[in-house]
């Protein structure tokens, strides 16, 4: 019995710094990156927004292409309340005119930003797309995951149970922390 304790003490131990360093609560540095028209369009830009999500999106994923219309939707929804939805395209693969057409074709209208050598990503530490950060109003992050449940490893369903981004939203409006602050995200990696 004793053993099993110290050896459960000595797990513990070596898991809390990776705990230490996560990305939730972190806090975002000022970033400033251009559209795919070339328009240089900062965070600070939206200092006045209540919360900020980031999405990173590729515009040959096909999980990215489902969740950028629905990303729209939330976008249109939570704007009056003071939130703001930023797309980043951290491909290497994508060269802005894939980008403009990707915006086109799919009718978004938050800003689409093309991250030239992964530096906002970095900073984030995303991997996939799509990866949704969510931002409070002093910038940490507050949430790291997916949009909803719709689509998981094994499983899609006719619409999502559980709508984690939105939940996420919701809850930063009403002045309480995130529930869930991090859910698995599903989709192709940032290259």
């Amino acid at each position: 019995m004793r053993s099993a304790i110290c050896f459960a003490a000595l797990v513990l131990a070596a898991v809390t710094p990776v705990f230490a360093e996560s990305p939730l609560a972190q806090s975002i540095t000022a970033f400033q990156l251009k559209d795919y028209r070339g328009h240089e369009v900062s965070l600070a830009d939206y200092a006045e927004s209540k919360v900020v999500v980031v999405a990173f999106l590729g515009t040959q994923c096909p999980l990215a292409k489902l969740y950028s219309v629905r990303l729209q939707e939330i976008s249109d929804e939570y704007a009056d309340k003071g939130v703001v939805v930023l797309g980043v395209n951290s491909n290497v693969q994508d060269p802005v005119t894939r980008i403009a057409g990707f915006v086109r074709q799919h009718g978004i209208k938050y800003p689409m930003l093309k991250d030239v050598g992964n530096v906002v990503a970095d900073q984030f530490g995303a991997e996939r797309t799509p990866e949704i950060f969510v931002l409070d109003a002093d910038r940490k992050v507050r949430y790291r995951g997916r949009v909803d449940d719709q689509y998981v490893i094994g499983i899609v369903r006719d619409k999502a149970d559980r709508h984690d981004l939105k939940i996420a939203i919701d809850e930063l409006l009403a002045g309480k922390p995130v529930s869930v602050a991090h859910t698995e995200t599903m989709g192709c990696h940032i290259g």
